[in-house]
């Protein structure tokens, strides 16, 4: 809570890169003053951006901005900033008072306002040098895994924890020998000790847990259940607050006693899949063991599960340069140490996101597509579908692979769910090959041109129906609505037959009115594209 106190000691601050006074006392644009401020304030290390403050004398003069919707502010700028500002409204004696209070940028990631990168010059915002943005763009966090623990010993790790590192070293390298090998010499060939000491990966994977529950009280993973998604009371909740490796396979056991079987029809054979799938599931706890905020005492790694889904959320946001846009190919660390001792165990094949794994099993069997539906700057969400969305779709392409004789890559089975979600075809490569197997089919051309499941397909589901809705109106149909609209109402204007196809651009209007134009149907009439319009030809009848 921001005091009148804290308001009182800041007026006698200096004005600088992370404290702004703006007099604003009837107008401050949502739009653009406030995100670039935030930005560059952010940018320059976080700070507060004051509002109803004269600038020069220092004192209160009050605002009139943003009543009734000071509310919506801080929402406002986390979908354009990417980053949780807070705003507060303050009852100062002279008059309203607003403050924000703006986070430093992440590590790595400058923010960016209105396409711009910002930073304070004097009292001006101006676009940040190249030197500046360099310098953000290489910063990393620490790796708070690999610090050591002060005061603390061998003796303080389980023993249970450290017999189940041993058996899954030993079994990735088949180095038999090593079952002779003291805990020491062990430890310190997976990192996890040092001459200075025992690291936080190893107080986290091995520690006791009293240990745990004094240094890292944090670091505890929650489970819920609930029998209906959503719902407020769970029906079993569970708590591990233990070295992570001597309840890996607890959490499992757990998740997998309230698993479900989903049967489902191929031609007169029974299929199944399960609700929750293993391989998936423990890789998003490994992810978030390894990625989570440890930093962060308050919150701790949190599953909740239903039969419809599995959310898992871990405390810190994104790592740069990981984004929602590349997290599928793109791998950054924030405790580097404990996902590199997750990878010399064989525990993951890779010390990096494997999100991808995540995605390739969930789509394959036809679950759809895994969201981060709720990811902010402060945490990462993850939701895995556990419902059959579509098994139809991932039988066809079995019997597409199969008929061809070829195996679907993880980024072509992705590329295919996205087309079943009527997304944008991103990759001209798979585009061509699905068009070629008959996977796909284009409907309409140049830049307008969609891609749609095709009628093979839907043949295959038989719900053609489906793909007549999908294919929508052929061009050539969309050319004979043109030409009934002129003769309806006497001529037509490019902007009605805008209005008629929203789906399409300008540029696709344009090329089949000249089209028609060459086929000797229409011709126009005007001076300019303003104000002209189209009227059939006269020797045209329809």
């Amino acid at each position: 809570m921001f005091t009148i106190d804290r308001l009182n000691q800041l007026l006698l601050d200096p004005e600088g890169r992370q404290l702004e006074f703006k007099t604003a006392r009837n107008t401050f644009r949502e739009d653009s003053e406030l995100p670039d401020y935030c930005a560059a304030i952010s940018n320059e290390g976080g700070g507060y951006l004051i509002l109803g403050v004269d600038q020069k004398t220092r004192s209160v003069v009050g605002t009139n901005v943003y009543k009734g919707t000071l509310e919506k502010r801080p929402h406002e700028l986390l979908e354009r900033l990417h980053i949780r500002v807070d705003a507060e409204e303050i009852l100062h004696p002279k008059g309203r008072v607003i403050v924000f209070i703006i986070p430093p940028h992440p590590p790595g990631q400058a923010i960016c306002s209105r396409a711009r990168y910002l930073m304070r010059a004097g009292e001006s915002l101006v676009d940040m040098d190249s030197q500046t943005l360099r310098r953000i763009l290489n910063e990393s966090e620490p790796d708070f895994s690999a610090t050591i623990v002060p005061k603390i010993t061998i003796n303080d790790l389980d023993p249970d924890a450290i017999e189940v590192l041993k058996r899954l070293w030993i079994q990735k390298t088949n180095h038999r020998e090593a079952m002779s090998f003291s805990t020491e010499k062990i430890l310190r060939a997976l990192e996890l000790i040092s001459d200075k000491g025992i690291t936080h990966a190893a107080l986290l994977l091995l520690g006791k847990k009293d240990i745990i529950n004094t240094l890292l009280p944090g670091a505890e993973i929650i489970f819920e259940w609930r029998l209906v998604s959503g719902k407020i009371a769970y029906e079993f909740r569970k708590e591990w607050r233990e070295p992570f490796l001597k309840i890996y396979d607890q959490i499992w056991e757990v998740i997998n006693q309230r698993n479900l079987r989903i049967p489902f029809q191929e031609g007169f054979i029974q299929r199944e899949i399960f609700a929750f799938t293993e391989k998936p599931i423990r890789e998003a706890i490994l992810n978030a063991v390894a990625h989570r905020d440890y930093i962060n005492q308050r919150q701790s790694i949190f599953i909740t599960a239903s039969p419809e889904t599995f959310i898992i959320r871990s405390p810190g946001g994104l790592v740069s340069p990981v984004t929602l846009d590349n997290i599928l190919c793109t791998s950054s660390w924030r405790n580097r140490r404990i996902a590199e001792v997750f990878q010399k165990i064989g525990l993951v094949e890779r010390s990096g996101q494997g999100m991808d794994e995540i995605f390739d099993t969930t789509i394959r069997e036809g679950k759809g597509m895994p969201m981060f539906v709720g990811t902010d700057t402060h945490s990462v969400q993850l939701t895995i579908p556990a419902n059959l969305q579509d098994s139809s779709f991932i039988l066809f392409l079995e019997k597409v692979a199969n008929k061809k004789q070829i195996v679907f890559s993880f980024e072509e089975i992705y590329e295919l769910e996205q087309i079943r979600r009527q997304q944008k075809v991103t990759s001209p490569e798979y585009k061509n090959k699905f068009l070629k197997l008959g996977i796909i089919e284009q409907i309409g051309k140049t830049s307008g041109a969609k891609y749609i499941l095709s009628h093979n397909y839907y043949e295959h589901i038989k719900k053609l129906g489906i793909y007549s809705r999908n294919k929508g109106i052929s061009r050539e149909q969309k050319k004979i609505l043109i030409l009934e609209h002129i003769e309806q109402n006497g001529k037509g204007y490019t902007r009605e037959f805008a209005d008629a196809f929203p789906d399409l651009k300008s540029k696709d209007i344009n090329n089949m009115l000249q089209e028609l134009k060459k086929e000797g149907k229409i011709i126009f009439t005007g001076r300019s594209k303003r104000i002209g319009y189209w009227v059939l030809e006269k020797a045209f009848i329809l």
